[in-house]
């Protein structure tokens, strides 16, 4: 059995008898240490209420910036309407008249609904006359209304098909150079507004110098599609 011998190591440092012993200790009084801390915590409100202010102060000022700005906006719209207010005052005469016209046309409107354009409408009758057939006369009649407001509905020979109210008659005669022309007339004046169920009443095949024509005579009714006269709203729009 072997024995290993080991060097010795470093002694321990010899502890100093009159060497200080440290000692941490708070030797301030709790009334110090109480006014600190309420010093900070004060400090901390003041800092919070400073940064309070500035952002209040910010925002007001921000606002009367933005009421500024709108009270001379509103000085400027009371401005450009005081202008207008004025320059209506200067024309103030021809608005009147304008106003006045305005009613007399309203009136005229509603007193001559039931006018009849009788200039438009015979041209119309004229024009729908093809190139053989000659119209000698047209005899029109329009019916009246009675107390209630309607019309006393005329003795149409035929059954209404214009699916319009009847207003009153038209009574033509003419010549054309043979029948064909003369039912070519009688399919026109079909399609001619505010007039309806035209009939042929009257035929006969005449001699005249060795040339043959064909007279006849016409009744065609007139729809309420042909009143208004000219101060109805589509004559307005027309103009």
């Amino acid at each position: 059995m072997s024995t290993t011998l080991l060097p010795p190591g470093p002694a321990a440092p010899a502890q100093d008898p009159f060497r200080p012993v440290p000692v941490a200790a708070d030797l301030l009084p709790p009334e110090i240490t109480a006014a600190r801390r309420a010093r900070r915590a004060r400090n901390t409100v003041l800092s919070v209420l400073t940064v309070f202010a500035l952002l209040l102060g910010g925002w007001y000022v921000l606002a009367l910036q933005e009421t500024t700005a709108a009270e001379e906006e509103l000085v400027r719209a009371q401005t450009e309407l005081q202008d207008q207010t004025r320059r209506r005052n200067e024309f103030s005469e021809l608005v009147t008249v304008r106003e006045r016209a305005a009613t007399i046309d309203t009136q005229l409107t509603a007193l001559l609904a039931d006018d009849l354009r009788w200039a438009t409408l015979l041209s119309a009758v004229r024009e729908a006359a093809p190139s053989g057939v000659a119209v000698d006369s047209i005899a029109a009649k329009v019916d009246e209304k009675t107390e209630g407001g309607t019309r006393q509905a005329s003795d149409s020979a035929l059954p209404n098909t214009s699916g319009e109210e009847l207003v009153g008659t038209l009574s033509i005669t003419g010549s054309g150079d043979s029948k064909q022309d003369v039912a070519d007339y009688v399919d026109a004046l079909g399609e001619v507004p505010g007039l309806g169920n035209p009939l042929l009443n009257d035929v006969r095949e005449q001699e005249d110098d060795g040339e043959s024509r064909v007279d006849f005579g016409m009744h065609v009714d007139i729809t309420d599609a042909a009143l208004g006269g000219r101060y109805s709203a589509d004559a307005k729009e027309g103009n």
